[in-house]
């Protein structure tokens, strides 16, 4: 099996073209598949709405997690159109449901003979299934139970999540302790995602985890521009030997403007050179836990100038370290708490959207409660000139955004 990033090709076709052949691809399903001329409508929501064309021409070939907050873009009839499509090209895949209980049920894949319990579940943000509504699996206590009972009857347990500040080639310390527990309850592998570029993998005791994975099939006119955003990490693991044996390659995106389908292919020597340094960089604070803290410092203020404090609706100075608020106390409960005379809505408005995705989501609220625990000198500042030069490297996007 290879586990893979995230899949949204959008309107591109997808032509897979690495020189291994796997059983199969695990990779995490960016949105539902709908024709290109559809009727449905995307849900109110903050960020855009995304939706592909096409399942994966491998027919089989392809397992995929569902667990994402855009699988319910377009809401149950988009999942409904989802599931029928992967069922008539044979396609495997869980993490969304009609029901929260129905999008927490594991399943169990066969791979090379070996039995693979795979449990998919996401951070919360858009989407997420509840008692009587269609979603997505958020994580929780759950995953826990079910890792204990997949290692009964399963030969491999992964645990997939979809979790990430964006564009952060590092996790959050949070992240990393909860990836780890997971194997220390019977794991075998961690499949993370939600980055949309590669982060850091680590064997940590029987298992594996990589952190994220990247994007593996994206539309390249939203990506090209972006660093890190056209190639992905891979990961070919044999779940039939004991201990499982793996190794880790990387995946380019070839872009042709001139076609509507896009190469999905091993990266070539010099591209894989490259991406050995950024891997050394990734990886090597991993096991540093002082350089890793400080280095999550340095992700959590540079996204926090860099688009957090907007979102939150602070102004953040960028002439010095102190944030002031956008508008009045009384201004800013207007804006979040509706009048009395205002009749109830169906749909929350773009700025309650916006502020449930910054609270809700545990990637976001630990970057926020970083940031600003730095900032009140509630948190200790250990960053260095070490950690900006690593940050500036690895993210090149956030250079600047943190007054001195």
């Amino acid at each position: 099996m290879i586990l893979i990033g995230d899949w949204s090709p959008e309107m591109q076709r997808v032509t897979m073209a690495p020189r291994l052949t796997p059983s199969a691809y695990f990779a995490n399903l960016e949105g539902p598949l709908l024709p290109a001329e559809h009727s449905l409508a995307p849900r109110p929501k903050a960020g855009p709405s995304l939706f592909s064309c096409e399942p994966p021409n491998d027919s089989g070939r392809f397992i995929f997690t569902l667990a994402n907050n855009h699988i319910m873009d377009y809401g149950l009839p988009g999942l409904q159109a989802t599931m029928k499509s992967l069922d008539k090209k044979g396609i495997r895949a869980c993490g969304a449901g009609v029901d929260a209980r129905s999008a927490m049920q594991p399943i169990v894949v066969d791979d090379n003979g070996a039995r693979v319990g795979i449990i998919s579940c996401c951070e919360a943000q858009f989407g997420i299934a509840r008692r009587n509504s269609a979603g997505v699996a958020e994580l929780g206590p759950w995953v826990y139970r079910a890792i204990d009972e997949l290692r009964e009857t399963a030969d491999a347990v992964i645990v997939s999540v979809h979790a990430a500040v964006e564009d952060s080639p590092w996790p959050s310390p949070y992240f990393r302790h909860l990836y780890r527990s997971y194997i220390d309850a019977g794991a075998t592998i961690v499949h993370g995602h939600h980055s949309h570029v590669p982060q850091g993998y680590e064997s940590y005791k029987d298992g594996v985890i990589f952190y994220g994975m990247g994007n593996a099939a994206v539309d390249p006119g939203k990506w090209r521009d972006y660093p890190n955003g056209m190639w992905s990490l891979a990961a070919d693991i044999d779940v039939s030997s004991v201990p499982h044996r793996w190794r880790t390659f990387t995946l380019e995106i070839r872009d042709n403007p001139a076609s509507e389908t896009i190469v999905v292919e091993d990266s070539t020597a010099e591209e894989q050179n490259s991406h050995a340094r950024y891997f050394d960089l990734c990886n090597l604070p991993l096991g540093d836990s002082d350089l890793f803290e400080a280095l999550w410092q340095e992700v959590a203020l540079r996204a926090f100038y860099h688009y957090g404090a907007k979102y939150m609706g602070i102004s953040a100075d960028r002439e010095s370290r102190q944030p002031t608020p956008a508008r009045s106390a009384k201004s800013m409960l207007k804006r979040v708490r509706p009048s009395k005379s205002a009749p109830p809505t169906r749909s929350a408005p773009p700025d309650y959207s916006l502020l449930y995705a910054m609270i809700a989501c545990e990637s976001h609220r630990q970057m926020l409660t970083t940031a600003l625990g730095v900032l009140a000198d509630e948190l200790q500042d250990e960053r260095t000139e070490e950690t900006g030069s690593l940050a500036d490297e690895m993210m090149p996007w956030s250079r600047g955004t943190v007054p001195a």
